[in-house]
């Protein structure tokens, strides 16, 4: 990108980086990390104080323009809005690499800045953070970068590092709301094709960290399933899923309510066992529960997860195969499986309008009847997308063209 030479070009405010981290912080690995310098200036109250904004304002102008200097295309120059100055370095190789990049930029502020017939010294002070891990929201790097800067003020040094943001970090995060019981629930009807009647809903987990960042549920999802939080995470989404949904089932009682659950969910031997007492806790019949499963969650054990969803399926609760044709080939496992519906896998959906993917489609939905089992075509968001679906012979569908996933109390009060 091209760097601004003047103070009034730089963009400034909290909305700027949050945009611009935003964009790079998807890219950041342990092998390119995205690094954050928050370069702060002691001297800018009592310049500004003795000589005046006016003046202040063309010395920081005159340190933009050197410090772009020191950066390389692709870096970031930004305003903190309080005088600070954010450098986001995408692609850095490490610490090292971070610490290099800020010394270059106290080398290119060691002689005066020359404003009028002044000649002001402004020596900086820089706190960096290291993002490596994508889940880190822009509060977070921005959080960490200001924490190293008030080392470095308090110690007297001229750079501070942050620690490392890990998903160690992230799991202890995760860890805590579930113990607070702060994430949250949505709900996705699931509709007959073609009569776009509602007959259930998907339960999908939500996560608003304290900050007000959301975190995806393909980041905190396997998060939990690394940090041995699965269990935990089944059991809260049962409990609250069957609970919120209790209200609606007496008034729709032929409705069902599905939930997802992981591979590492059937680590525990207990797993039937938790979802038949969350059914009994709120005296709801286990009929009106549809386990989700994905292929993968299948695969990582066959025998063992086999007979747990048999169990399951012995009781009376459904079964579904969801995100169906996304990871595997064989098909050998679905003879030895309950399972009443397949959910295909919306990549199929989206891409519908290749005759082959449309074949494929087609062939999933009939493979299903033939079975014995329905079909469902996930992520349908528009009319065409429809329109394939219908004429693959799909018995239901989910998605936006529907409706957007909502809070209990939206179905509650809409009626649907």
């Amino acid at each position: 990108m091209s760097f601004p030479s003047s103070s009034s070009d730089t963009p400034t405010g909290w909305l700027a980086f949050d945009a611009a981290s935003r964009a790079l912080l998807v890219e950041a690995s342990p092998a390119a990390s995205l690094g954050l310098l928050q370069v702060h200036f002691r001297q800018l109250l009592a310049m500004t104080a003795a000589h005046g904004q006016a003046l202040t304002e063309d010395a920081m102008a005159a340190v933009e323009s050197r410090i772009v200097h020191a950066l390389r295309p692709g870096d970031h120059l930004l305003r903190s809005g309080f005088g600070d100055l954010y450098l986001l370095l995408p692609r850095l190789l490490g610490q090292g690499h971070a610490e290099l990049a800020a010394q270059r930029v106290i080398r290119e502020l060691t002689s005066p800045v020359e404003v009028g017939e002044r000649h002001l010294h402004l020596m900086p002070t820089i706190g960096i953070a290291l993002a490596s891990e994508p889940a880190e929201s822009p509060a977070s790097l921005q959080r960490r970068a200001s924490a190293a800067l008030l080392h470095a003020l308090r110690d007297g040094e001229a750079i501070g590092v942050a620690q490392a943001y890990t998903r160690d970090a992230m799991a202890t995060e995760l860890r805590d709301a579930l113990s607070r019981n702060a994430l949250d629930l949505v709900y996705q009807p699931i509709v007959t094709l073609p009569e776009q009647t509602v007959v259930g809903y998907e339960a999908l987990a939500r996560w608003r960290r304290g900050d007000g960042e959301s975190v995806a549920p393909s980041v905190f999802i396997p998060l939990a399933e690394d940090a041995g939080l699965a269990a935990e995470l089944t059991r809260w989404t049962l409990q609250v899923a069957l609970r919120e949904f209790a209200s609606l089932h007496a008034r729709y009682p032929d409705r069902y309510c599905a939930i997802n659950l992981s591979a590492r969910a059937f680590d525990s031997s207990a797993v039937c066992e938790q979802i038949l007492a969350a059914l009994s806790i709120w005296d709801l019949p286990p009929c009106c529960l549809m386990v989700e499963v994905t292929e993968t969650a299948v695969l990582h054990d066959v025998g063992r997860n086999a007979d747990s969803l048999r169990a399951l399926a012995e009781r009376g609760v459904r079964l579904a195969i969801d995100d169906f044709g996304q990871g595997y080939s064989s098909l050998g496992y679905l003879r030895h499986l309950p399972a009443a519906v397949l959910k295909i896998d919306q990549s199929f959906v989206a891409d519908s309008a290749d005759p082959r993917t449309r074949a494929l489609l087609e062939a999933i939905a009939g493979m299903s009847h033939r079975l014995g089992m329905r079909s469902v075509a996930e992520g349908v968001e528009s009319e065409d997308m429809l329109g394939a679906v219908l004429e693959a012979g799909c018995d239901f569908a989910q998605g936006y063209l529907f409706a957007h996933p909502a809070p209990m109390s939206h179905w509650l009060a809409e009626g649907r």
